[in-house]
Order: structure tokens, then sequence, then C-alpha cells
């Protein structure tokens, strides 16, 4: 590329925005020009370098993905000729990759702009790229005029030194501090934490608190990032009043906060850290919203826990994570251990998630039995993971990782995919049941994600029998009755799984579309000695029949329990004295081969020998 002339430049402020959506310009464009600048408008970054020099641009916004000359390839481009201080350039894009962000940044980006574009935000952080701008040229003249004072006049010498010391200053505070708080950043955050560390001594200690916002995604979703963008300037003034008296509090970045709290007992300390999280029940007015978050902390002690800047704010980190798995809105003290469980859990996790993506985790099937007749009517779909070193992990281990991750939806869809290829040929056409997490409820889309895998599968959704648990209706009663009728409509059955042990009402029985009530195992598992649990039994059952609706009884593990379940009237039992849950392929070998109708001997798996849906 040949070299790029710059002429001399005209006063005013020029903004240069390439972007190849002319609405995305024109909305731009006008913007930035009510707002007194300048704008040089392009639909594509092919001549980005020689635009900037002939049109004189102080500030370029940039669109990452365009067909002709990608965002990435300009920037480096441009970077060749135009450095960062003098030319800045804000990125706008609609994909909020951690990826994508890391390499606009490393290729020369000053900033980035996520679509839509919010112009409030536009305008701020253009008026902090100026600013910069402006500090940086400002230090050019200064030098440029030290330079020439020293020759002409040495006795302005210090007057002008003394003015470059300002504007230094004043662009090394710009490099500490947050651009939306003003609250220093994590580079500063290490400065200050290793100078109070250097201090220790027995009387003064120094406790590291991780503050992470719950709730703080919704509020953007919700409101946009403007009153986001409000929320954190107030949390950001309410932190720096925590510790205005001693101590510091700076902004990672995101929702994430670093409070630095010196403290001579732990007594006053947890007050002021209690009194911290209780402060966050209060509303947040914001642009005419009323807005409710909570925060989670999570706190290291030097030096305790650690005498240097970065293990104090892992093992802080560390903590808060284990705050958030006991509830959020609360705080948590590092442990020795936690760092271990951290990175065995964080481990698995990454297991997870690599098994749900290459298919290893896989359906298992427990028989749904008749309890009067013997015969099998259905399945119950279980996931199993067999992992490869660690041998076969338990169920209540990785599921709960997999609705902390988000991860439960991707994991349901996959194995109910293969349980559908797998039972779409058994003899009888046996109904299969599946689980459904409460996590999943909040997702309105489900229903159609389900119809989807049985429409790729072909799989007759009168066929599908979903379970639904106690704690889903009431996290969101509305939402659940939405996604539910949704299902019933599919032509699905629905059944309210482990019946009696949650918050179930009369109410969820009237309103909801159920075709069935499973009884948790723990009233069945006592029914033989337990009277107020055959009472139970017997009022579940009488409920259910009221009701017009099926009973399932879970856990049935002895001749006795399905003995005394049909004596109350329970028509079907899935447990250990029908069959533990296995493997399709064993299913399927057992629906063709086995032709008696004689009962399966107790405790020993029963073969079907007539499956009707």
């Amino acid at each position: 590329m040949g070299e790029v002339t710059v002429s001399d430049p005209p006063c005013a402020v020029r903004i240069l925005v390439v972007d190849d959506e002319a609405a995305n310009r024109d909305v731009l464009g006008r913007r930035l020009e009510r707002a007194g600048y300048e704008v040089v408008l392009r639909a594509d970054a092919l001549t980005i370098e020689h635009d900037i020099a002939s049109e004189h641009i102080d500030l370029v916004f940039l669109d990452w993905m365009m067909p002709l000359r990608s965002g990435i390839d300009a920037l480096v481009g441009l970077r060749r000729h135009f450095d960062m201080g003098r030319t800045p350039v804000i990125i706008a894009t609609a994909a909020d990759s951690d990826d994508v962000l890391a390499a606009a940044l490393s290729a020369g980006a000053n900033d980035y702009i996520t679509k839509p574009v919010n112009l409030r935000v536009l305008l701020a952080r253009a008026k902090v790229q100026l600013d910069r701008r402006a500090a940086m040229l400002e230090l050019d003249a200064i030098r440029s005029g030290l330079e020439q004072a020293v020759l002409e006049r040495t006795r302005d010498l210090t007057v002008e030194i003394a003015e470059r010391e300002a504007a230094e200053e004043r662009a090394r505070a710009m490099a500490l501090h947050d651009a939306l708080t003003g609250l220093p950043n994590r580079r500063h955050l290490g400065e200050v934490l290793e100078g109070y560390l250097a201090n220790l001594d027995a009387a003064m200690r120094i406790a590291v608190v991780a503050v992470d916002l719950d709730r703080f995604k919704p509020v953007n979703d919700l409101y946009g990032h403007a009153v986001g963008d409000e929320l954190l300037v107030k949390i950001a003034g309410l932190l720096t009043e925590v510790t205005s008296a001693e101590g510091f509090a700076a902004r990672l970045g995101g929702d994430e906060f670093i409070l630095v709290l010196p403290y001579e007992s732990e007594e006053p300390l947890m007050g002021r850290l209690s009194s911290l999280v209780a402060s966050f029940e209060t509303p947040f007015q914001l642009l005419g919203h009323q807005v409710s978050v909570g925060a989670t902390l999570g706190v290291a002690m030097a030096p305790t826990d650690g005498r240097d800047a970065e293990t104090l704010m892992r093992r802080a980190d560390v903590a808060l994570y284990r705050a958030k798995g006991e509830g959020r809105s609360r705080l948590a003290f590092f442990e020795a251990g936690m760092d271990k469980r951290v990175h065995e859990r964080a481990a698995l996790e990454n297991d997870l998630r690599i098994a749900i993506r290459n298919g290893v985790i896989e359906p298992h099937f427990q028989p749904l039995v008749q309890l009067g007749t013997g015969d099998v009517l259905g399945y119950e779909i279980l996931a199993r993971w067999p992992h490869p070193t660690r041998g076969l992990v338990p169920p209540d281990l990785f599921i709960p990782i997999a609705e902390e991750t988000g991860l439960i939806g991707e994991l349901t869809l996959s194995v109910l995919r293969r349980a559908c290829r797998e039972a779409l040929a058994w003899p009888g056409a046996p109904r299969i049941s599946l689980n459904i997490s409460p996590v999943q409820f909040k997702d309105p889309a489900l229903p159609q994600k389900l119809l989807q895998v049985l429409t790729e599968t072909r799989f007759p959704p009168q066929r599908v029998e979903i379970e639904v648990t106690e704690t889903a209706l009431v996290t969101d009663f509305d939402a659940a009755r939405i996604v539910l009728m949704s299902l019933k409509n599919q032509g699905m059955h629905i059944a309210l799984d482990d019946f009696g042990t949650g918050y179930s009402s009369l109410r969820h029985l009237r309103e909801l579309p159920f075709d069935v009530l499973k009884i948790d195992r723990s009233f069945v598992s006592g029914m033989n000695d337990s009277e107020e649990s055959r009472s139970l039994v017997r009022t579940i059952v009488a409920l259910a029949k009221n009701l017009g609706l099926g009973v399932t009884a879970e856990g049935v593990e002895t001749a006795e329990h399905a003995a005394a379940l049909q004596a109350l009237g329970c028509e079907l039992g899935q447990g250990y004295h029908f069959g533990r849950a296995v493997a399709g392929a064993d299913i399927a070998g057992r629906l063709g081969h086995n032709t008696s109708n004689a009962p399966a001997p107790p405790g020993q798996p029963l073969l079907a020998r007539k499956c009707s849906a």
C-alpha cells in the first residue's frame, strides 16, 4: 500500500462512519451531526486509509462484519499509518463475543459498542475517545513546544515542563480509571492493593471482596443498556461510600467490582459486609424505572489467604463462586480446599460440554408397569454419562451443573433425540416419559424445540409424556402454564412428578393440563412401616381418581410395595422391583424375543410382554 499523505487538518471534529448497511449509517450520521460533529459516511472500508488522511478524520466508527473488506482487515491496515492515540477507532459489532472483542482490541481498536447501537452510549464513548485524543495531541504540542523552548527560551523551561507533567497526569488518570463509572480499573487496583499489602502489620489486615451483581443481565435485556449503565454508575457510588472512610473500590468490567477493606477485627468487617448485601434490597430509581438487583460477595483475607494481589483476587473469586452456589445475595469467605473443588468442578463442567457436543450422554429406560397385570406401558428416560476416566458419572452430580451453566436445554434435547430414534420401532409403541428441569421453563421456545426433535425423528407426540416437578410451578406459574398448555396442545401427556413433596396446590391441579400424578418414592418406601405414609398414598390416589387423573408410584422396590399400592388403587409403578434403567438396545432385544405372559420374579428386570401407548 502506498504512502498516505496528510494535509493540514480543519478545526472541526470530524468522524468517519463505515457501515455496509445504509440504515445504520444514516441513523449514526444524523445523531452525530446533531451532537455538533462533522460526519463522513462510507459503505465499505476499501479506501479507509485514504479517507482518514484526505478527510482529516479525528475518530472512526467501524463496522466489524462487512463483505468487501472486514473490520479486522481494515483495522490492521489503518494501524500501519495511524496510531491509536491520534486516530481512535470504535468497533461496532452485533457479536457480543469475547473472541471477537479480543481480536478487535488486539488489532488496535480503542473501544467497542454492540449492535443495536444505543445512541446515548455511542455519544458518551465517542466523547471519551475524543477527550483522550485531545489529551494526546496536547501532549504532542507540549513536547514540541518544549523542544523549541529549550533552544530559544531557557527561562520558560520550568513552566513548560509543569504543563507537560500536568497533561501526562491527566492521561495517566484516564488510563487508570473506568470510563463509565470513574472507578479505578483493574490495572490501578493491582497497584493500590500491592501498596496496601506492603504495609500489612499485626494490627491491620486486608479483606479483598469480590462483588458480583445478581439479576444484572435481565436489567439490560428488559430496560436497555442505558439503564444498565446508569445502574452501574449508581452502584459505583454506593461502593465508594462503603470504602470512603478507608479502603478502595474498583470496577473490573461488566457487573464485577472489587473492594479492598483494611480491618482490625472480623466482627466490624462482618457487619460492614452484611450491611452492604442488605443495602441492595432497596430498589434503584433509574431513568423512570424501578430496578431491583442483588449482590453476592466473596471474601479473601490477607495475610491468611494470601500475601499478593493475584492470589487474593483469585481466592476472593473462588469464594464468590461458592456464595453463588449457595443461593446468591449473600457472602462467603474463602476456605482451604475451595481451590481444589473449584478446579475439579470446572474440569467436570468442561468435560460435560464436550460430552453433550459429542453425544456421549445416552438415554437409559426404566419400565412403567401396570400393577394389576404386570404389563409394561412405557419407559422413563434417564440420562447416563459414561465418562472415559471417571466411569459412570451420577446424574445428581452432572444435572445440577448442566442447570447452572445453561447446558440443560441442549442436554435434554440430545438425550430425547436419541431416545426417540431408539424407541420409534419398538413393538407395541410404548410411551416414553421425559423429566423437564424447572430451569427450562424459563425458555418460552421449549415446546417448539421439543416438537422439532419429535418431527426430526418422526416420533409421535402422543407417545411422549412430559414430567414436571412442583418446583417449576412455583418459580413462575404463568410461564409454566403457557409451556404446559402448548405441550398438551401438541398431543403430549403431562405428569406432575414427585407429587406431595413440594408446593403444589389444588389450583395447580385445576388450572394445569395434567394427565398423571406421580407419587414420590419417599412415601412408597415408608408404606410398610408407616401408617402416615400409607394414608398419604391413599389420599393421593383418591385425589387423582376424583380429578380424573392417572397415578404412578415411583420407587417400587419390593413385591410388598407393589401389592400394597395395587390394593390402594394405584395403577402404575416403576422401580427396582420391575427393573433398573437399561440401554435402549437391551429394551429392543427384550421386546423382540420375550413372548411370555408370566410375571417376572420379584426383584428381577421385567421383560415387556404387552406394551401399549
